[in-house]
Parts: structure tokens; sequence; C-alpha cells
């Protein structure tokens, strides 16, 4: 992901307090927290005195020590515990309610189309088995050694992480939550960042020259373009142009933003991750970038021209203009072929 998962912003607040709420609200007694990269507090609010928060000093050694560290913390007289991942955020408090209600002397395990999920219920008599495991294959390994009872689910919530970006776009996505800011949003975000005004009215030039695209899109037939993904990327995409890496940067706070869907688009916007084989909104950004220079759409090769004599003398900079360059001929050339229009017609 890049970023710090547990305080990823899903429905207006971090994953890890969501999946306090739920378990809380699921009827679950005991909430552990279990930190290492760094600690939390104040991002859970209120909720900060409903947790007991424990510090894993040996979190390098993987996932499987955080789990030890929480159920070495376990209350004595509890029946059973779940163990949850701070980026399976998706469960509802009506699956942990599943789970509790089929809750016998195995191990409950969340079940939905024949894939297994979060949170697995143990019951407490194991806890002696995990803190003495070796840690094999982590905590797989050790449920392999215990009976366990698949309890199916009624939605693929518990199968949800968000181990990547298109990870956390599915996540917001299955909650019905958003994964780009509006316009209006994006231009709150520019004046956050104190984007200069060039740079903005780079965005709005990007912007309208992708939307124009899209739209002879759309006059072609059917169009995979989202129009409001597609502005608010263009808008957003020099965001962090101050500063250097400014692609990965600007992918990074649209990230921490809760915007992942934006953040995937804007974090290519200059070099693709991989060949142009179709056009979508991430390809509409590159071309239109690479179109617009000083508040005019320009022809590539010009663009090329002036550019090359720019860095005669630097070849990395000239090989790296050519590649991109390259790949914006390459994407007109699909718009061409696949939807009849040219630079002509968008100039």
């Amino acid at each position: 992901m890049g970023v710090f998962k547990p305080l990823l912003p899903v429905g207006g607040e971090p994953a890890i307090l969501r999946s306090v709420k739920t378990s809380i609200d699921a009827g679950v007694r005991d909430v552990i927290i279990v930190t290492g990269h760094r600690k939390i507090h104040d991002e859970l609010g209120a909720y900060s005195t409903r947790v007991q928060l424990i510090h894993n000093a040996d979190y390098l050694s993987g996932m499987f020590s955080s789990i030890c560290a929480g159920v070495s913390k376990l209350p004595d007289d509890i029946d059973g515990f779940f163990v949850l991942p701070s980026d399976c955020c998706a469960v509802s408090s009506d699956e942990f309610k599943l789970l509790i209600e089929k809750f016998d002397k195995a191990v409950a395990i969340p079940v939905f189309d024949g894939k297994r999920g979060h949170p697995p219920l143990f019951p407490a008599p194991y806890i002696t088995d995990i803190l003495a495991y070796d840690g094999n294959d982590g905590l797989k390994g050790i449920r392999r050694q215990l009976p366990e009872l698949e309890v199916q689910m009624p939605s693929c919530g518990t199968l949800l992480d968000m181990d990547t970006p298109e990870d956390y776009v599915s996540l917001l996505s299955f909650l019905d939550l958003p994964t780009y800011p509006s316009a209006a949003e994006s231009f709150q975000l520019l004046a956050e960042c104190e984007t200069p005004k060039d740079i903005i009215n780079h965005g709005r030039d990007v912007a309208d020259l992708a939307l124009k695209m899209a739209q002879l899109m759309a006059q072609k037939g059917v169009s995979p373009i989202c129009r409001e993904l597609l502005e608010s990327s263009c808008l957003l995409h020099d965001i962090m142009r101050m500063h250097p890496n400014h692609a990965e940067r600007a992918k990074v706070l649209l990230l921490e933003k809760g915007y992942p869907a934006a953040a995937l688009i804007v974090g290519e916007h200059m070099d693709l991750d991989g060949p142009v084989t179709a056009i979508g909104e991430r390809e509409l950004l590159y071309l239109a970038d690479k179109l617009s220079r000083r508040g005019k759409t320009v022809n590539i090769e010009d663009t090329r021209r002036e550019l090359s004599a720019k860095f005669s003398t630097n070849t990395e900079a000239l090989t790296c203009l050519n590649m991109r360059l390259n790949n914006a001929k390459a994407i007109l050339a699909l718009l061409q072929s696949n939807f009849g229009f040219g630079y002509e017609d968008i100039a």
C-alpha cells in the first residue's frame, strides 16, 4: 500500500476505529489493539478508553508475533476471541454476531463463495496452543492443527482487506463509499496544499482536454470512462509538483485522504506501469498532460523537438522524454483505431 493502513479513511474515520466500533456493536467485550510500526491513540477518539493498547516491540519478526502479544493479554474469564487485521474493516457487526452464534469448541471461520476470510473466532482453550506454536506459516499454521468450523457469511465483506490501492478501491466500493474526490473537493485539496496558481491552471487545461476526449469516445458508442474520476485525477495530478518525485507523493496524499481510485491514476501520470493496451482514465490523463503546454494543446512531435534541444546533453532525460512521448503517441494511435479520432479532432 505504501501508507499506514490502520489510519486509512473508511467512511470518514480511520479503518482501525471502524473495526473497533463494529466489534463493540456486535457485543465484543474486550478489544485489544496491537501496534508495532507506530502507535495509535488520538485517532481512536472517545473509543481510546474502550480498548487496551499493546505495543509489540518484536513486530518486525512478523504478524504472528503481534498475534501472540495480543493473545497473551487476553482476560482469564473469556470463552473465545477474534483475530482481525486492522485493514479487514469491511466486516459487519452482523457477521461478528453470526460467528458468535455458531461458536462451539472449534475455530469458527467465516466463508463466502467458498473462500475463507476474517476474523476467525478461537475458543479460549487454544490460547496455550497459539502461544506455544513456533510461528511457522503464522496463524494459518496453528489453525491447521485445530478443529475448524466454516460459517457461511451473507457478503464478501469478510474477504476484503487493503493490501494494495486496488484492494482499497474494492473495499470502499463494497461499502458504497467514494473512491475519488468531487471537483469541488479537488480544488479544496489544492488550496490546502498551497498549490501554485499556474499548476492549478494546468490541471484545469488537462481536465478540459481529457474530458473532451472522453466525450468523443462516448459519441462513438460505449465508453469505459468515469468522467468524475477523470476530472478529479486531472485536476490533482500535479498537486505535489513543487516537490521531488511529485507523482508518487501525490499518490500517497490521495491514499491518505481516502481516494485510492484517483491515487492510482495520478501515480502514473508521469510513467505508465505497463504497455498501453486499452483506453481508460489513466491513459486520458497521461495523454492530455503531454498535449497541454503553457495553456495550449501542442503536437507531440513539436514537444519532442523543443525538449530534445533543451536536454540535448542529458542522455537520461532524453531517454525518459522519448519514452513518455512514445507512450502518448501509442494512446493517440489507440484512440484513432478504436474510436476514430486523433490529434486534429482534439487540438
